[in-house]
């Protein structure tokens, strides 16, 4: 909430948005839509955000200036919204920018980008490995001891929705633990964020993670006791989206019937 508020006062500061499609867009739309302004740059105008210094820049790293007009200065809404750690995303079919998660967004997780070490954790769509407990899936992530899965997020996602289960021969519950992997973490990234149990006798358990704000993030499976096989397996139903996470977690009932 705290985010969303600065997030409102800064946009009244970010008109050039139309900065983001400007060099996709054709004559005609800028005859339509495009019109002019008479502005300066504003080189003595200096930012002070959350208490420091800052100086917005452009996708390759360089400083940017405010333009004036009107009695107000101006920044590309990207900038801002990179510097508030806030999801921008441009809709070039709809000429839509979105700032924040995107409505009604949902990925699979293997349509994000993923890490994994392929030696704790291995990737298959082999169909000998793909049956789960009783039911056909395409790909699955096998973690027969331990391991971290790793999942760039760029902030734009509220909810992990994960799909997991404990197949034979395992025999010990094992833990789901997530933790923030993003660059500013720092001595947070080995915070348990939140943790999530799945159980032998489960079917395949559908686990919901709040994972709004985070740019990267690590999930960790492993036995609560250490055990050293698990035979744990994340399924290809798994998938982030933007709904609400607290009105919609249900993760103690089993996701596949």
């Amino acid at each position: 909430m705290k985010k969303q508020i600065k997030l409102n006062k800064w946009v009244r500061v970010a008109l050039l948005a139309a900065v983001l499609a400007v060099s996709s867009l054709g004559s005609a739309y800028a005859a339509a839509n495009l019109e002019p302004v008479n502005a300066f740059f504003n080189r003595g105008v200096s930012f002070v955000l959350e208490g420091e210094r800052w100086q917005p820049k452009n996708e390759s790293g360089e400083p940017l200036t405010p333009l004036y007009y009107n009695g107000s200065n101006y920044l590309p809404i990207r900038a801002v919204a990179e510097a508030l750690k806030v999801a921008i995303e441009y809709d070039a079919g709809t000429q839509t920018i979105y700032i924040g998660e995107t409505p009604g967004e949902k990925m699979p997780i293997f349509a994000m980008p993923m890490e994994i070490d392929n030696i704790y954790v291995t990737q298959s769509k082999d169909p000998k490995e793909t049956k789960i407990k009783g039911k056909k899936f395409q790909e699955v992530l096998k973690i027969d001891q331990y391991g971290d899965i790793y999942f760039t997020l760029d902030r734009k996602y509220k909810r992990l929705v994960l799909d997991a289960a404990v197949i034979d021969p395992g025999e010990h519950e094992v833990d789901f633990t997530l933790y923030n992997a993003g660059k500013a973490a720092g001595n947070t990234a080995d915070t348990v964020l939140e943790k999530h149990t799945v159980s032998p006798e489960d079917d395949v358990k559908q686990l919901i993670f709040n994972v709004e704000g985070l740019e990267k993030i690590k999930i960790h499976v492993q036995s609560p006791q250490l055990n050293p096989y698990i035979y744990a397996r994340i399924v290809d139903t798994s998938y982030f989206d933007n709904e609400d996470y607290a009105a919609t977690d249900s993760q103690k009932e089993p996701v596949i019937k």
